[in-house]
């Protein structure tokens, strides 16, 4: 299967495998399905607190998918399983080995914490072809690096290595290849142990606030805050800080 789906406790495990390292629709329409069903449990003793994104990022598109990307609606079907991995209200980690070009760098872009290992590369070759990234690349690539080293990667195709990545600020840690899956466990674990409610929202807050002005922005953090004084889990975390225990977090 090119997209696997597995439960670690409050983890969900989003595995990656497209046939050749390229995808097609299936694959994108596979992890759009794991994201949706991994995003909806957020409720219950298996409700799902963080998601983790591992294996093979890709190369590029089937030359089937390149022949839809070009049709008037190629973008909108193929993109919509990378929108669906970046709306799961999860905060979601990315374990990224090897290539991670064209709609894999997409897929790591929907991601909300990038970790490399060294031997990662990543590129927007899409210009070369004479198009563009169709899955939102444009757009997050610049919010997660800023306008000039998106324009520099998505004008160019320039590959870059972990390293580089890392300076520019599209992923935030660079591990050794066969380190880097367990460090990104070990991450979405330790946000997995945190008050659920508290990381969607903080995860909300960014991603919303960014698109407003500071001052809307300030109010809508605010709001999240009172929000989050109704919960059971708020009043758990503050008797836990006083008790000097680790809190008990139930999610509601």
């Amino acid at each position: 299967m090119s997209v696997t789906l597995t439960f670690e406790g409050a983890i969900a495990v989003i595995t990656l495998a497209p046939e050749g390292g390229r995808h097609d629709r299936d694959s994108i329409e596979a992890l759009g399905d794991a994201a949706m069903y991994a995003g909806g449990r957020i409720d219950g003793p298996e409700a799902v607190r963080a998601i983790l994104v591992t294996g093979d990022f890709g190369s590029g598109w089937t030359e089937p998918a390149l022949e839809e990307v070009d049709g008037p609606l190629g973008g909108e079907l193929l993109g919509a399983g990378i929108h669906a991995l970046a709306e799961a209200p999860q905060p979601v980690v990315a374990a990224i080995r090897g290539v991670c070009h064209g709609p894999g760098l997409e897929i790591a872009l929907a991601c909300d914490i990038r970790l490399a290992g060294a031997d990662a590369t990543f590129a927007a070759p899409e210009t070369a072809m004479g198009t563009l990234p169709r899955a939102g690349g444009t757009q997050r690539l610049a919010r997660a690096v800023g306008r000039a080293q998106a324009l520099r990667l998505v004008l160019t195709g320039d590959v870059i290595d972990a390293a580089e990545a890392r300076r520019i600020g599209l992923v935030s840690a660079v591990d050794p290849a066969a380190e880097v899956e367990g460090a990104a466990r070990a991450l979405a674990g330790r946000i997995a142990d945190r008050g659920p409610i508290a990381t969607r929202m903080g995860k909300e807050a960014v991603h919303r606030g960014a698109e407003m002005t500071l001052e809307q922005a300030l109010r809508y953090e605010t709001d999240l805050t009172i929000l989050l004084q109704s919960t059971a889990d708020r009043a758990e975390g503050v008797r836990a800080f006083v008790s000097k225990r680790p809190p008990r977090f139930t999610g509601r």
